[in-house]
């Protein structure tokens, strides 16, 4: 694995999401999610990517995750 892929929204169905990259070129990998609104839910999902010769590969997203 070369990184991650974090998607957010506030739609159970990922209508309207913003997506952000976790490059594994650290010791640790953690991305900030800013901006959230304080009331609803937030759900997120998460995705693996590796990159062979240039080219990114991507996985399936996660099961989607719910935050209060």
């Amino acid at each position: 694995v070369s990184g991650y892929r974090v998607r957010w929204s506030t739609s159970e169905k990922f209508v309207n999401f913003k997506t952000v990259g976790v490059s594994l070129k650290k010791k640790s990998a953690k991305a900030t999610l800013r901006k959230l609104k304080a009331s609803g839910r937030h759900y997120i999902q998460v995705s693996t990517y590796k990159v062979v010769k240039g080219k990114k590969y991507y996985s399936a997203w996660s099961k989607r995750m719910s935050v209060k």
